[in-house]
């Protein structure tokens, strides 16, 4: 029923949108007859997996015992991809990553599953908003005279980023006495046994500065890679004098609202956002923009449901097999 009432929020939104004139789907054949950067774009979300993949890979690897596959990774991935499109949120593939990933290695807990996947969602959400900061230091005389107004977005990036980085350093690095911090949270948390178990479970990852700086760059590379991929969508229909990095300034914010568990894969609630933001830059139907790369980015994750029907078929033979 909750997941209903997702889907009927996420396609009202859209109506309502198209209704008073604010998501003009014409622009998905235009963009298929304006050339080819459709290609290119297209191009990069499927280098996102694989950069996605090397990044979720080296975490693994920090707490196995035996080097993990990265085509059976990249194909689990894939279907964790394939469930947060038909499913409410980004985070529903990452519950079916954790059923499949347990499967990678014997070493491997569940516990440590769970706060691999969870660390991989924070080092690459740290990725976006550091570009989001970077761009708009570069930027803020240019952002600040389009629209002061966005100065409430600057300041959004910037607290996001430092109270997670905080949070990144506390929970997962060596630089802090894992028994102190135990000992505390067991003292203040007690009486919230369901909050105090995961954050312990967390804290018997620790991950060293290698891996972390790694991890961090290809996160920065693969939002990057999405960032020039939006821009090669939209380009044909957004003014000449309209600059690259006044667009990316508002993308990290407007990526995390559309990735929230409230509708499947942002639809209509994303589309909301970014006509909202986009107004910001004196741009018209950012609703339809956004749906340029989610319609593009939608029907990449949708070929997760290849390795899933393989992975599935494997698995049943696996358990007819006496």
């Amino acid at each position: 029923m909750k997941t209903t009432l997702k889907f009927f929020l996420a396609f009202a939104l859209c109506y309502w949108l198209f209704k008073n004139g604010q998501l003009d789907f014409s622009l998905v054949t235009k963009t298929l007859n304006s050339g080819y950067l459709w290609v290119f774009a297209i191009t990069l979300l499927v280098a996102r997996l694989f950069i996605a993949n090397i990044r979720c890979q080296i975490l693994l690897e920090t707490k196995s015992e035996n080097k993990i596959s990265f085509s059976k990774l990249f194909a689990f991935n894939a279907i964790g991809n394939f469930f947060s499109v038909i499913l409410p949120g980004s985070s529903a593939g990452d519950v079916i990553k954790f059923f499949y990933f347990r499967n990678l290695d014997k070493s491997l807990s569940a516990t440590t599953v769970a706060s691999i996947i969870a660390l991989d969602r924070f080092v690459g959400l740290l990725g976006l908003l550091g570009i989001g900061i970077f761009i708009c230091c570069f930027q803020y005389q240019s952002i600040m005279a389009l629209n002061p107004a966005l100065l409430t977005f600057i300041i959004m990036n910037v607290v996001l980023f430092a109270g997670l980085g905080i949070f990144i350093v506390v929970i997962f690095s060596n630089l802090i006495n894992r028994e102190k911090l135990v000992s505390k949270l067991t003292h203040y948390l007690a009486r919230w046994p369901k909050v105090l178990g995961p954050l312990i479970d967390m804290l018997s990852i620790r991950l060293s500065f290698k891996p972390f700086f790694y991890t961090f760059m290809l996160s920065v590379l693969n939002q990057l890679l999405l960032f020039i991929c939006i821009w090669l969508l939209i380009k044909p229909f957004i003014p000449l004098e309209t600059s690259v990095l006044n667009i990316f300034s508002i993308l990290p914010i407007g990526m995390i609202g559309a990735a929230l568990p409230i509708t499947p894969a942002g639809l209509g609630v994303g589309h909301v956002l970014f006509e909202n933001l986009f107004k910001m830059l004196q741009i018209d139907h950012g609703a339809s923009l956004f749906n340029l790369f989610f319609i593009a980015n939608t029907l990449v994750n949708l070929t997760g449901v290849i390795p899933y029907l393989f992975v599935k078929s494997e698995l049943k033979d696996r358990q007819e097999t006496p």
